[in-house]
C-alpha cells in the first residue's frame, strides 16, 4: 500500500541494499549506475530488474529480480564483455559463498523495504545518491522509444528520476534547464 510515487524507489532501494550486502560480505566498494546497474570500478557486476503488476484493484505487487556475477573468472566472460563486466571473485581474489551473499542480500532488502515504508523515499534518496556513479558524469540517455540525449547527470529527484542538464541547453548562454529522466539506459561518456 505504498503511494504510487514511492514505487519508483523500489529498484533504487534494492540497489542500495544489494550494494550494502556485497560490501559487508566481500569488502568490495560498490557503486550504482542509474537506474539498475551494480558496478565495481565502473564495470558491471550485476543488475536489477523490477516489475510491478496489479494483484487486485487495490493491491499492486512489485517483483525484484537481480543477478550478480559471483564466482566467474576473467576467462568466463566473452571477449565483448571483458572490459565492461566483472565478478566479485575477480575483485576479492577468492571464491565466495553464493548462499551467504544471498542471505545478506535478503536481510538488507528487508531492512531497505522497512525504511522505505517507515520513512519514505528520503530514507533512500541520500543513500542512493552517495553511491550513484552517474551523478556528475557526462552521460547519454537511450530512451525506450529509441531517442538519445546527451548531458550531465545532476541529481536523483524525489520520485527516483535522474535529473540531468542536456548539453544543448548550454549553447547561446541560456540558463541550464534540468530534465527529469524517468526511464532509459544510461551510458557514461568517457573524456578523451
Amino acid at each position: 500500500n505504498l503511494p504510487l510515487q514511492t514505487i519508483g524507489w523500489i529498484p533504487l532501494m534494492a540497489g542500495v541494499a544489494i550494494a550494502q550486502a556485497i560490501e559487508g560480505h566481500a569488502e568490495i566498494d560498490i557503486t550504482l549506475k542509474w537506474p539498475n546497474d551494480i558496478l565495481i570500478d565502473e564495470r558491471k557486476v550485476g543488475g536489477i530488474l523490477c516489475e510491478s503488476f496489479k494483484r487486485s484493484s487495490t493491491e499492486t505487487c512489485v517483483v525484484i529480480g537481480f543477478g550478480i556475477n559471483v564466482n566467474l573468472s576473467e576467462s568466463d566472460f566473452p571477449k565483448n564483455l571483458e572490459r565492461t563486466a566483472t565478478s566479485l571473485h575477480i575483485h576479492s581474489k577468492h571464491p565466495l559463498d553464493r548462499h551467504h551473499i544471498l542471505k545478506s542480500i535478503i536481510t538488507t532488502l528487508e531492512q531497505g523495504w522497512k525504511a522505505l515504508i517507515t520513512h519514505g523515499p528520503q530514507a533512500c534518496q541520500l543513500a542512493y545518491s552517495s553511491r550513484c556513479s552517474s551523478l556528475g558524469q557526462q552521460i547519454q540517455v537511450l530512451f525506450p522509444d529509441g531517442n538519445k540525449l546527451e548531458g550531465q547527470a545532476q541529481s536523483i529527484g524525489e520520485l527516483g528520476q535522474l535529473q540531468m542538464i542536456p548539453s544543448s541547453s548550454d549553447s547561446k548562454g541560456q540558463s541550464a534547464r534540468v530534465l527529469d529522466v524517468h526511464a532509459g539506459d544510461i551510458l557514461h561518456i568517457k573524456a578523451d
